[in-house]
């Protein structure tokens, strides 16, 4: 394990990664991460959703959030050019459990080439409904691996009901 946590590789999936969710919350927020130097050197941000799209096309629907949405305004060429060499996307059926072998295989990837073992952390940016299919899926396909650095993070958005009678 490593001395300090910045030097530990990350590999952060984002489930439901074209969605409203990712576009204006997570991924500004990882770019303002990325800004303020708290990313390792060696990460990867895949995202993954039912929609095809190449990763260019992925990249630049992130980068059109992040104009819009980061609390640090609009991207620079060069700092967005540094972030977005770490961003890809996989397009995925989530019920499918034999697409999950492609995570495990970029994981596997940055493994070797990082000559470490990476954080991993599965966002969940998608409706409740899909959660236990995608634990089912992750833990069927031994994308767990170490507990102490994978983790699965589940977007709960509570919603207040405005036509609900005044107490």
């Amino acid at each position: 394990m490593p001395s300090n946590t910045k030097d530990q590789p990350i590999v952060f999936f984002i489930f439901g990664a074209t969605g409203d969710l990712n576009w204006r919350k997570v991924t500004p927020a990882l770019y303002n991460l990325f800004l303020d130097n708290w990313f390792p050197n060696q990460f990867s941000i895949i995202g993954t959703a039912r929609t095809a799209l190449t990763e260019d096309d992925f990249r630049i629907k992130l980068r059109e959030g992040i104009d819009r949405f980061s609390r640090k305004g609009k991207t620079k060429d060069s700092e967005w050019s540094d972030f977005a060499a770490h961003i890809f996307y996989q397009g995925s059926d989530l019920n499918d459990e034999k697409e999950y072998a492609k995570f495990g295989k970029a994981i596997l990837d940055h493994t070797k080439e990082w000559k470490q073992e990476p954080c991993v952390i599965y966002y969940l940016a998608v409706a409740p409904n899909f959660f236990p299919i995608i634990a089912k899926n992750i833990a069927k396909n031994k994308l767990t691996g170490n507990p102490d650095t994978t983790r699965i993070v589940i977007e709960n958005l509570l919603v207040e009901i405005s036509n609900q009678p005044n107490r």
